[in-house]
């Protein structure tokens, strides 16, 4: 997943190792769904939650739920690359107990309250007046 420039700094210098290590501790699957880290995949969604069929499977005409095995239509290709998620959403806590190997859907879903919210408190930000320096006035005028 790309990390915002703004919180590049908050991630420690060696995060791709610790991604890494996430990664093989989960034997290079998603901790969420299962899905086989670098697998072509036949991807769709069910409950909102990733539903997948592999490409050396024999049959496509319908995918399965990750979570129960059932069969659901829909559902498109996909290249499976596998991300270190932070479930705190809080970079600096890099514990094992705070890291999941996620596919980038899982990842998505799992982030997607906390990016809104961020979005939304970006947003905020631009339209909340900001202080006013030294010397000025209510105006926006120098003194």
């Amino acid at each position: 997943m790309p990390i915002r420039p703004e919180n590049r700094s908050r991630y420690p210098a060696d995060w791709n190792r610790i991604s890494q290590r996430v990664r093989d501790d989960a034997e290079n699957r998603c901790e969420f769904c299962g899905v086989e880290n670098h697998a072509m995949i036949y991807r769709g969604t069910h409950d909102d939650w990733p539903a997948y069929r592999y490409r050396s499977d024999t049959s496509f005409e319908e995918s399965r739920c990750a979570a129960t095995g059932n069969l659901i239509p829909g559902s498109c290709w996909d290249d499976f690359d596998g991300t270190g998620a932070h479930l705190d959403h809080q970079p600096e806590n890099c514990t094992r107990e705070n890291l999941r190997a996620l596919c980038q859907m899982c990842h998505n879903i799992y982030d997607a309250p906390a990016r809104a919210a961020g979005r939304a408190e970006r947003a905020n930000a631009k339209k909340s007046p900001q202080p006013l320096g030294p010397g000025e006035f209510e105006t926006g005028r120098m003194a």
